[in-house]
């Protein structure tokens, strides 16, 4: 009797053994491949090596992933929200002037989806409008607009550790 569970106990490690042996090769080409697309902290290394070898339009969707990330963080600012009055008739949803961004770009304010618009039909409408975005590899800067409240914006961000962070906002009134 006790042989047979030895044997059985024999056949049930050798399963396993080659369960567990199977199971790393499939997961290894995977975690490569998510990683870069996900955006998770980590990726910021992989990026840069996978924009190296990339095509342009690849480059371009990098780009536009990061021009994406740091223009959420302005959004998100404490100091620029007291300006936009979402509370207010025509402020929400947010809308955001398409002009200095590149195409495919998504951003959230206070919960819905900022409403791009391509032209604006009137200057005194709530509309933000980011008069400069610079994007480089660790660093970037923000300029935008609000005319409906008379105020300018400058942000400056910094990436660390493969993130994006507002390292300094500064808002002011005309």
């Amino acid at each position: 009797m006790t042989s047979r569970i030895g044997a059985i106990l024999g056949v049930l490690g050798v399963l396993t053994a080659c369960g567990g042996a199977a199971t790393p090769e499939p997961t290894e080409p995977t975690d490569a491949a998510p990683a870069t697309e996900v955006g998770a902290a980590e990726p910021a290394e992989a990026p840069s090596e996978a924009a190296s070898e990339s095509s342009a339009s690849g480059e371009a969707n990098t780009d536009a992933a990061q021009v994406q990330e740091v223009l959420q963080l302005v959004l998100d600012d404490e100091a620029l929200n007291p300006y936009l009055h979402l509370e207010q008739p025509d402020r929400f949803p947010l809308r955001v002037a398409t002009r200095n961004l590149p195409p495919g770009v998504e951003l959230v304010k206070a919960t819905k989806p900022v409403v791009l618009v391509d032209k604006p039909d009137d200057e005194k409408k709530p509309l933000l409008v980011f008069t400069e975005v610079d994007v480089g590899k660790d660093s970037a800067s923000v300029r935008y607009r609000y005319d409906v409240e008379g105020i300018r914006g400058a942000c400056t961000l910094e990436r660390r550790d493969g993130r994006w962070i507002l390292k300094k906002s500064r808002v002011t009134e005309r």
